[in-house]
């Protein structure tokens, strides 16, 4: 199956999370807690789009034990803060399991500045 494209915006300095929910070919939710002993793992980092230099990796997390096929996606504010507004960012989602190892979502990334007092701001930026 190939990926999908979905380009994600990123306010700096803000944590950023979103769900995934996996499905199969006939929009069911994939149990991702199967009955033998072979878990479902994710692979998620953000990259710099000309060097694709790692600049953070997501914390991927099951919901509900993966019943419902959700899994969780998350910066901190820690994380966004490595990311600078004047820098092309690309990123991408893998799902592994039994071996095989799938790409199920890709795009770029374009991060928003912070203004606010009290947030941290990059002089860079």
């Amino acid at each position: 199956m190939l990926a999908a494209n979905y380009d994600i915006t990123i306010d700096r300095a803000a944590e950023y999370s979103f769900v995934l929910t996996i499905q199969n070919q006939l929009g069911v939710a994939i149990d991702l807690d199967p009955p033998d002993a072979d878990p479902y793992t994710f692979y998620a980092d953000i990259r710099e789009t000309g060097t694709k230099k790692e600049v953070v990796s997501f914390t991927a997390t099951i919901i509900d034990n993966g019943n419902n096929g959700q899994v969780a996606f998350n910066l901190t504010e820690a994380n966004t803060l490595l990311l600078k507004p004047s820098t092309a960012y690309e990123y991408d989602i893998f799902m592994r399991r039994a071996g095989v190892m799938e790409r199920l979502i890709f795009g770029s990334v374009t991060v928003r500045a912070n203004i606010t007092k009290g947030a941290p701001v990059d002089p860079i930026s």
